[in-house]
């Protein structure tokens, strides 16, 4: 007997409600040295970027990856919690070296009343921001596999990306989270997991290294990393798929990239889309227009960088245009997923929307995710950019900046180093 197609069941997206513009952070950033001013403009060009996200003081990758999972279970009560066999992270910011994010996330959701089994395997994923991909492949092959009817399972991505400041890299800093609720039978995207292409090299585009909080990028070469890995781990999944490359694009309705930056991606579908149909600058963005690619890309260019889950913030943009403009004909639509991480790896699956799948979208409230924000004082930027957290200096900073009523927050960091968490 075959085994029952499995994917996404549905997903949900966490913010900070803090954003700053990076026009007027740039403007900022050049008054205060103007011998940067060209560098800054053109990081501006380059990357399309125009706002981000950063966290409050009380905010972290356990925070933003427990509203994502809240919102999910608050979404699908037709899901039973009970059922979750994995509740996974996929994060390259974790706030423990031993201890796995999700973890964390369990005890925090099941003492704010939500009836999380413990019956579940609960483990982090790290590869740069392909992690919350993995956990997703991994998962996904287990419950078709060896799942039982009704089994589901929950993969966080979590992330706050930091880099030097001042820096061209600054623009492309962000935050958030996402929840995939993974299913046999889902109700979202049936994935083609035997088709499944990968790439992995061993290099240092991008790294973090231990103890740093920001993330050190050499900018040209990480992108040609990802152009390479793209074009290697697409012609693995054509080889496994048994289909030209040529063909393999031409069947495609949607594409869905690793976005760090709004502009990422399109230079690496442009260098795909040349060496396998022969399309120049012109004819690539007729073709990517025909597929609604920029839907995707524009909330990155207006949140910023999730690492592991910008993927997911793309994904879940895109599928909301395509469905409108596939209506009725959306289930059966064919998608690719790329999901890159640094250092590297690259692993590319197709999948089919599935027969609810237009339903399953329609419940979405995308709108109220991008407009719930605050723009604070600089002051509050610069003060996640210059301060370390620690058990001394926590306390005056959550007197100064409370967390908001009825989020997620760290409450307490102990002398010892751990990380308490509350529902305030």
């Amino acid at each position: 007997m075959d085994s029952p197609p499995v994917g996404l069941h549905d997903l949900t997206l966490a913010l900070p409600r803090n954003r700053i513009d990076l026009a007027s952070l740039v403007a900022r950033r050049i008054d205060q040295d103007p011998g940067i001013e060209k560098h800054l403009h053109r990081a501006l060009a380059t990357t399309g970027q125009k706002a981000m996200r950063f966290p409050g003081v009380t905010e972290d990758t356990v925070t933003l990856a427990s509203e994502a999972l809240r919102a999910l279970l608050d979404a699908r009560t037709d899901v039973a919690p009970e059922s979750l066999r994995f509740l996974t992270l996929g994060t390259e910011t974790s706030v423990d070296m031993s201890k796995s994010g999700s973890s964390y996330v369990l005890g925090l959701l099941q003492r704010a009343g939500y009836r999380l089994p413990t019956n579940l395997s609960s483990f982090q994923v790290q590869q740069a921001c392909a992690g919350g991909t993995l956990a997703l492949l991994t998962i996904a092959a287990f419950l078709r596999a060896a799942g039982r009817d009704g089994d589901t399972a929950a993969v966080l991505t979590s992330d706050i990306a930091r880099y030097k400041a001042p820096s061209t890299a600054e623009v492309t800093q962000g935050a958030g989270a996402s929840a995939l609720l993974v299913a046999r039978n889902p109700d979202l995207l049936e994935l083609d997991l035997p088709g499944t292409g990968f790439a992995s090299h061993d290099v240092d585009d991008f790294f973090r290294p231990l103890g740093s909080t920001i993330a050190k990028v050499r900018g040209g070469y990480s992108l040609a990393c990802y152009h390479e890995s793209l074009a290697e781990a697409f012609e693995d999944h054509c080889l496994r798929s048994r289909v030209s490359p040529g063909d393999e694009l031409e069947s495609i309705d949607a594409f869905f990239l690793h976005v760090p930056y709004a502009l990422m991606p399109v230079s690496a579908m442009e260098k795909l889309l040349d060496k396998h149909l022969g399309l120049d600058a012109a004819g690539a963005k007729a073709f990517l227009d025909a597929r609604g690619f920029s839907a995707g890309l524009e909330a990155t260019a207006q949140i910023g960088n999730l690492y592991t889950g910008s993927l997911y913030l793309s994904l879940a943009f895109g599928l909301a245009d395509r469905a409108r403009v596939w209506g009725a004909a959306t289930p059966g639509k064919k998608v690719l997923l790329a999901s890159y991480g640094s250092g590297n790896t690259m692993a590319v699956v197709t999948g089919r929307m599935a027969p609810r799948a237009l339903t399953t979208i329609s419940r979405w409230n995308l709108d109220a995710l991008m407009t719930d924000c605050v723009d604070p004082p600089f002051e509050d930027y610069q003060t996640w950019l210059d301060t370390v957290k620690t058990p001394e200096n926590y306390p005056g900073l959550l007197a100064s900046h409370p967390p908001l009523p009825g989020r997620f927050a760290l409450t307490r960091l102990r002398e010892d180093g751990y990380r308490e968490y509350g529902l305030l």
